[in-house]
């Protein structure tokens, strides 16, 4: 082996400080830059590690030479031609050092005395010195090197970090699975290789597919998205089945999932929900897990759909005796009921007891401290909203009746109760919403039950009188102003939809008309204007903001440019073109008029009318038509109901997070959690219809 010539003498000054930075590299995870240097170290020990190479260099350049160096010893050159490195590799980087020791030479150049500065293996270095601060390796820890003269330190920087091909997935596929298979668990795979559990069973999975799939992949002629979907079946007959049997144009991922999935449960259903995926499990339910989910309930199927009802109907009825035990009638269990279960059972209405004494004066004193409240809100509501102590005072007076609220509410709650008679003659039904969620309706009354009750005023038989709706009024949550501006876009919404609905636009006139003939009014089946008050577009923008660019005003002011264009823009000709139409056409137009009759927007709490039948006729959904904004709703809102709407659609508290922030910098933060969430305000969400009680039924008969 050829010495290396020992360099001329540097001073101690200098073997300390170079350029104001030490020359030992800290051993941190952060490497200093060290300056180029032309003077080779005082000190060389030569590795006897491995062999060194052998050749005759060329007069003008030396050959290099193997050393071993004190990882304390080396920094990180500016010669070194990579820039950017990426953190979230050097901890799976040290794993690999530390499990496998060094498998390549750092390419070094002489720095200052006794020290190196790396021009090529800038990551192995940080990677050697996480090692390091994480007391793996000793700072002084021997690292094998190959010294170059400082001239080649750029050409050899390059040189290293060019032509280099990463493995290509599938072969780091492989590779993990043969490791496993020589008897290696996935957790030593994982902390020999510094990733996750996870990662290996993740690419454990894939390994397994169908040979087909991988070599697809190597070729680059299938998504990685679609390997992972693919995985929901070991069966690699059934992956290569599924494959062929979707069309080219119809084989992305959510299709194979879909095709794969297609008998069975989602986790995140409802029913899964109500009954348990571990519940499910425990009596021997077959699951496939997705690895590849963001969503663990999302990525689960259950398989055995018919175990899930049946498990699912045994807790409702374990449920059902509990509430048998209260004295009902009857007590019936649906699994699919929902809203439109209930329209064939009449209700009883709930009596009130007088209170006593002591609630009655608690209750005064609760409506007087929320009066007080109320006032003090519409003082501040005056104020300058800019200002820091309107939104401190905002929000200390919407917290204090909110919970006021909550009290009253409580203790009118504490007044209700149904009484022997009432249970007697009527009953409860459970069923599960559609979040997964025992639901018990009581008080319903079958329609063979139905009759008028006895003779004898309006008490129940039990001294109690019948709730009213002329309990203390409560502030309303939406102001007047938002409220037509919601009711505004949904009777946008609406129209819209009606207008592409010809049937349902006919029904709803012929019913307009067949009401007004025979006099059969109901309740808020006068939201169609038979007599034709146009409710315009710019009757609507005056009143929801920013309709012009709304969905629905799209749809009818491009309605409404094409039937312009098309009918004559002579009156008196209007109607012999119109007896010279199609049917369809006069369809058409009947359901353009109709619809810009239709006026839904009010000011007050809305009640269910006309309107919410036309929306479930049509099938409107108004997430479809409207999104939460800070210009639609959340910056019309208390804080408080903006984060209660974050928190309705997401789950999460965000209060903690907006905590210091001011009502329009949290407004903002709101609406970019709601995002995407396709959440309605209560004003836009569908009324179910009220059933039926008795005592209507005693009347209509």
């Amino acid at each position: 082996m050829t010495a290396i010539a020992t360099p001329s003498s540097v001073s101690r000054k200098t073997s300390r400080v170079v350029n104001g930075a030490s020359s030992k590299a800290p051993t941190s995870a952060i490497v200093p830059k060290a300056p180029k240097s032309k003077k080779a170290p005082k000190a060389v020990k030569e590795s006897k590690a491995a062999p060194v190479a052998t050749g005759t260099p060329t007069p003008a350049v030396s050959a290099p030479r193997d050393l071993l160096v004190p990882l304390e010893n080396l920094v990180l050159s500016e010669a070194n031609v990579r820039r950017v490195f990426h953190a979230e590799g050097i901890e799976e980087l040290a794993a690999l050092l530390e499990s496998q020791g060094q498998l390549q030479r750092l390419a070094v150049v002489a720095h200052a005395e006794n020290s190196y500065a790396v021009v090529a293996g800038g990551r192995r270095l940080r990677a050697m010195q996480r090692l390091v601060a994480q007391g793996k390796w000793a700072a002084d820890h021997p690292v094998e090197c190959k010294l170059y003269e400082s001239e080649r330190a750029a050409e050899v920087s390059l040189a290293e970090n060019s032509g280099r091909e990463a493995m290509h997935p599938a072969d780091e596929m492989e590779a993990f699975r043969g490791l496993v298979e020589q008897g290696f668990t996935m957790a030593q795979v994982a902390g020999r290789f510094g990733v996750t559990v996870l990662t290996v069973e993740k690419r454990l999975k894939l390994s397994r597919l169908a040979p087909r799939f991988l070599a697809m992949y190597r070729a680059d002629e299938i998504d990685p998205d679609q390997l992972q979907a693919l995985a929901l079946t070991e069966d690699p007959a059934a992956q290569e089945a599924v494959w062929d049997g979707l069309p080219t144009y119809d084989c992305d991922a959510w299709s194979i999932r879909r095709a794969l999935t297609e008998e069975a449960c989602r986790g995140d259903s409802r029913l899964a929900r109500f009954v348990g995926i571990d519940a499910y499990e425990a009596r021997g339910g077959a699951v496939r897990r997705d690895l590849f989910a963001e969503d663990s309930d999302a990525g689960v199927f259950l398989d055995d759909s018919v175990m899930l009802q049946v498990l699912a109907m045994e807790k409702l009825r374990a449920s059902a005796e509990k509430v048998r035990a209260e004295g009902w009638g009857w007590v019936d269990c649906l699994i699919e009921g929902d809203h439109l279960a209930l329209r064939r059972y009449g209700r009883e209405q709930q009596g009130e007891r007088e209170p006593t004494p002591e609630e009655a004066q608690s209750l005064a004193a609760l409506e007087a401290e929320r009066d007080e409240l109320d006032a003090a809100y519409g003082r501040n509501e005056n104020e300058d909203r800019e200002s820091e102590a309107y939104e401190a005072e905002e929000q200390r007076l919407s917290g204090l009746l909110e919970a006021v609220d909550e009290r009253i509410d409580a203790a009118y709650e504490a007044l209700q109760q149904w009484s022997a008679e009432q249970m007697a003659r009527s009953g409860a039904l459970l069923r599960i919403d559609h979040g997964g969620k025992l639901t018990v309706d009581r008080g319903l009354i079958r329609p063979e039950d139905r009759k008028a009750p006895a003779e004898g005023g309006d008490t129940d038989g039990a001294g109690m009188t019948p709730r009213q709706d002329d309990a203390p009024k409560k502030r309303p949550d939406i102001s007047e102003k938002l409220m037509r501006d919601l009711t505004a876009h949904r009777t946008g919404a609406l129209q819209a939809a009606m207008v592409q609905n010809p049937h349902v636009a006919l029904a709803t006139l012929v019913h307009r008309l067949a009401e007004t003939v025979f006099s059969h009014y109901g309740r808020g089946n006068d939201v169609v204007k038979v007599h034709l008050t146009m409710t315009s577009d710019y009757s609507l923008a005056q009143q929801a903001t920013d309709f012009e660019n709304s969905p629905a005003g799209a749809v009818l002011d491009r309605a409404t440019t094409e039937w312009g264009d098309r009918l004559p823009g002579n009156p008196e000709a209007l109607f012999g073109w119109l007896l010279a139409q199609e049917r369809d056409t006069l369809l058409d137009l009947l359901a353009f008029c109709t619809a810009r009759s239709l006026d839904a927007v009010v000011g007050r709490e809305r009640r269910r009318d006309q309107s919410d039948a036309i929306a479930e006729a049509l099938g409107v959904d108004m997430a479809d038509w409207w999104v939460p904004t800070s210009a639609s709703y959340l910056g019309s809102v208390s804080k408080a109901k903006a984060l209660e709407a974050v928190k309705e659609a997401t789950g999460a508290d965000e209060s903690g997070a907006v905590s210091g922030m001011k009502k329009d910098q949290a407004v903002r933060h709101c609406a970019a959690k709601l995002e995407g969430s396709r959440w309605l305000p209560a004003p836009l969400r569908p009324l179910p219809a009220a059933a039926t009680t008795a005592a209507e039924e005693a009347d209509e008969s």
